[in-house]
């Protein structure tokens, strides 16, 4: 006999709670891994979001390059717009401008046909005025000689070719320095740089001159006055004229006149030494004693004869430079100490006219050579002139200094009535004084400066002065060579 099992219900429920419960683990299980692949799923999706979101912004990005892209085409597009528009306003001011070009050239090329005519006829009337002008200076009485920038000749008149003792074939396309051969008033051959034609040329300048001697073809020689002026166009030199002319007659009535005024001179200087020596006897009383009245009656012609003398010795010492018969003595010669004896002479007028004087020398003693009457005249001359044309109260110097290794240079200064500008000209001439001192000396000759600057000069010195301004003073400059000239007795 089969024998049965039996269960009870707690069974069963225990039985069922494994079942369910290993069901539940089952489906736990299940969804721990549902779990985990949920979650490489998130991540998943995250690391995709992420990207998403990268691109997202890229995309933003080129989105606003793009907006900013089209603003500025935009901006591009009014921008040729408004281009367009002026050009087209361009090309219509352009065609206007092309219409009116059209039209001035139509009447340029009128106005061109009738200065055309007109040039012609100009062309004509200058070719006649110009062979008049040319006919003129070929004809004139003084000698022309025209040359261009390089100093060749380009025009000769006819009275130059006769002075010069040469054809116009052997002149033309020849430097002056061939042609016009100089020599100063000693025989010696001007300096090519000293050339007048080359002064103008060089400096721009008008030269004049009467102290040249022109030679001729046949080497004999003849006293010239020349003038030669720059022919300048646009502020440059392009050429020269020159003008000369023989001035040998003038030289002879000079000589002439010169001569008769030596003649005079000599004559007149006897009886005036004559009527000084009695004059001087009869104020000193060797013929008896003289009233008050004739005192001052024989004082006056003893002044004015004093003053008669001194014209005639200054003529006499003019007729000698011009004659070329002024003797040149040259000794060693202490300057300085000549000059203080030149002032201790002006000392009663320096005195009287309560002038501030100054005197310097470089040196105590200062030895030169040089013909000491000569340098007492130079000295006397200028000193007395400052002391006689200065105020009461004014100031006159006298400075002896070292223009150089070989010159000495004197300096004569006041503060005097000074010389016109208009008259800086010709203060060195003869027998001129300056207007604004005519007046205040009437006793002057007008010979001492030109006899300073004469005996200067032929001592081989310069003498020159500065007057800026009238009422402010003048200086006098002198220059010496240290070693003297050559002696010159005649």
């Amino acid at each position: 006999m089969n024998k049965k099992t039996f269960t009870s219900p707690s069974d069963d429920i225990i039985l069922n709670l494994k079942v369910l419960a290993e069901e539940k683990e089952s489906a736990r299980k299940k969804l721990v891994v549902t779990a985990a692949k949920l979650a490489a799923t998130a991540k998943k999706l995250a690391a995709t979001a992420a990207k998403l979101a990268v691109v997202a912004e890229e995309r933003e990005s080129v989105r606003q390059k793009l907006v900013i892209t089209a603003e500025e085409k935009e901006s591009v597009r009014r921008k040729l717009v408004v281009t367009a528009t002026q050009l087209a306003v361009v090309a219509e001011e352009k065609e206007s401008v092309r219409r009116k070009l059209v039209v001035t050239a139509k009447n340029l090329e009128i106005s061109h046909k009738t200065l055309e005519a007109k040039v012609l006829e100009r062309t004509k009337s200058l070719e006649v005025v110009r062979a008049k002008e040319g006919a003129i200076l070929l004809s004139i009485g003084d000698g022309l000689i025209a040359t261009d920038q390089n100093g060749k000749i380009i025009l000769i008149n006819e009275t130059a070719e006769r002075l010069l003792g040469k054809k116009k074939e052997e002149v033309i396309g020849k430097n002056y320095s061939e042609i016009i051969l100089l020599a100063d008033e000693k025989g010696t051959p001007v300096r090519p740089e000293d050339h007048p034609v080359n002064l103008a040329l060089t400096r721009g300048t008008k030269t004049t001159g009467t102290t040249y001697y022109n030679m001729r073809k046949d080497d004999s020689i003849f006293p010239v006055s020349i003038t030669v002026t720059p022919v300048v166009l646009g502020g440059k030199v392009v050429g020269t004229i020159k003008v000369f002319r023989d001035i040998t007659y003038e030289r002879e009535i000079d000589k002439a006149k010169t001569e008769f005024v030596s003649l005079a001179s000599h004559q007149l200087r006897t009886p005036l030494s004559t009527v000084n020596w009695y004059a001087e006897m009869l104020l000193e009383g060797d013929v008896g004693e003289l009233n008050s009245k004739q005192r001052n009656y024989l004082d006056e012609v003893y002044r004015s004869n004093r003053r008669m003398v001194e014209l005639v010795n200054a003529l006499l010492d003019v007729s000698s430079l011009e004659l070329g018969t002024f003797v040149i003595e040259p000794m060693s010669t202490d300057i300085c100490k000549l000059a203080r004896n030149v002032i201790h002479e002006q000392k009663p007028q320096i005195e009287a006219r309560k002038i501030q004087f100054r005197f310097s020398c470089y040196k105590e003693k200062s030895m030169m050579r040089a013909d000491p009457k000569l340098l007492r005249m130079v000295m006397q001359n200028l000193l007395s002139n400052s002391v006689k044309y200065t105020p009461i109260g004014g100031k006159v110097a006298l400075s002896i200094t070292l223009a150089d290794k070989k010159h000495i240079q004197i300096e004569v200064s006041d503060t005097g009535y000074g010389i016109p500008r208009k008259q800086h000209g010709k203060i060195f001439t003869k027998l001129f004084r300056a207007d604004n001192v005519r007046e205040k000396d009437t006793d002057g000759t007008g010979l001492g400066l030109y006899i300073v600057k004469s005996v200067v000069e032929q001592s081989g010195g310069k003498i020159w002065f500065e007057s800026p301004h009238e009422n402010r003073g003048t200086s006098f400059y002198v220059t010496l060579p240290i070693r003297g000239v050559t002696e010159n007795q005649r």
